[in-house]
This record gives C-alpha cells, sequence and structure tokens, in this order.
C-alpha cells in the first residue's frame, strides 16, 4: 500500500468513526423515542403528541401525551431507550 492510499483510508476510517461518536441530537432522540414508543404501545396508546425533549447529563428525556396517561422516553447515548407510563390524575366532578 503506497503512503497516499493508506492517508486515504485513513481519513476515510477516521471519518466513519467521527460519526459513530458523534453527540446525539435532541431531533434523533425524539426519531429513537418515537420508534421505541411504537414499539411499546403497538396501536393500544391512542392518539400521541410530543410534548417535550430535554438533555439531563448524559441522556435525553423525551415526552409523550395522550388521552389518559404520560409517556417518557429516557434515550441514551448509545441509542438504548426506556419507556415509563405516567397516570394522568382524574379531575375532581
Amino acid at each position: 500500500m503506497t503512503a497516499p492510499s493508506r492517508g486515504l483510508s485513513i481519513l476515510v476510517i477516521g471519518m466513519a468513526l467521527a460519526g459513530c461518536i458523534a453527540p446525539m441530537t435532541a431531533r434523533e432522540a425524539r426519531d429513537i423515542a418515537h420508534e421505541r414508543l411504537d414499539k411499546y404501545c403497538r396501536s393500544g396508546c391512542g392518539a400521541l403528541t410530543w410534548n417535550n425533549t430535554q438533555k439531563l447529563k448524559k441522556r435525553w428525556l423525551v415526552d409523550f401525551d395522550s388521552q389518559r396517561q404520560k409517556y417518557t422516553v429516557i434515550v441514551e447515548n448509545d441509542g438504548n431507550a426506556t419507556v415509563t407510563v405516567w397516570e394522568k390524575g382524574v379531575p375532581a366532578p
């Protein structure tokens, strides 16, 4: 392998690795959370609306609302996601 082609291959590999370890954006976190929530609900959660996305330390919290429940999806920087369900309080008559 010649020096120029070796340098080019190192550059290409370096750029590929840089894309893998770049910090996650709010948009990426929201997309991952939406996919995870779709798998969790399987059309059983009703109509969902996105509410908020916020970063806390090294993870993203993405909130969704439905008519009766609130859903928080915790998205880690490595792409793993966990769904937490909160019951909304029933207003007094």
